[in-house]
């Protein structure tokens, strides 16, 4: 019997399964992760504005002990007549621009246009107000003099207003570059690689009748 006829009976030796690593499935696990949001980004870029907007809102609820004190403490001077009000206008606006927000990208639906005017009405809003209550209490610290006592319960809430109007800012310029880097993270390759059976498979196939 010729030697090609006796390897080709001879059963083949089964090839040792090649097992990931711990770290290798941790890697991979860390890689699909990243994928899944990447993905979900490509479906609702929106998702990033409405993060930093709701950041700043909670910034803004955390500051409002340090407003309060400050208002309490001015609340006899001339000067700072509308900081109360000004806080109660930017902490009502600072709820309901996360409501329009969420209002302007409907499920399945288009944009809507009022509601995304509407967000930027109140950002203007909110940041006008915070304006106003920063200047009137830099108004009531000079006249008062730096080193009184009126103005060092008045300075603390300053340096939290002046973060609470950056964040605003920073919102409002997320928000507006919304279809900018909306389309640029449309265009991220996201697709998976699936190994073929005909790509996997070693030697050829043999199709010729015995």
């Amino acid at each position: 019997m010729p030697e090609e006829v006796l390897n080709e009976m001879q059963p083949e030796t089964p090839q040792p399964e090649v097992k990931p690593s711990a770290g290798g499935k941790a890697l991979s696990a860390v890689k699909e992760w990243f994928r899944k949001k990447v993905v979900a980004l490509k479906v609702k870029p929106q998702i990033i504005p409405l993060i930093v907007l709701a950041l700043t809102t909670v910034c803004f609820m955390l500051f409002l002990y340090k407003f309060s004190g400050s208002i309490a403490a001015s609340f006899n001077d001339a000067r700072t007549k509308a900081t109360g009000i000004c806080i109660f206008i930017s902490t009502l606006l600072s709820l309901l621009v996360l409501v329009s927000f969420l209002n302007a990208f409907p499920k399945r639906k288009k944009p809507n246009i009022f509601f995304i005017a509407l967000v930027f009405a109140m950002l203007a809003g909110i940041l006008a107000c915070d304006i106003v209550y920063y200047v009137q209490m830099e108004n009531c610290i000079e006249f008062n003099g730096v080193g009184s006592s009126l103005s060092l319960k008045v300075e603390p809430g300053q340096p939290y207003m002046i973060a609470h109007i950056v964040l605003l800012c920073v919102s409002a310029v997320v928000f507006a570059l919304l279809p900018v880097y909306g389309r640029l993270i449309k265009k991220i390759n996201t697709s998976k690689k699936l190994e073929s059976a005909t790509e996997t498979m070693s030697g050829g196939i043999d199709i010729e009748e015995e």
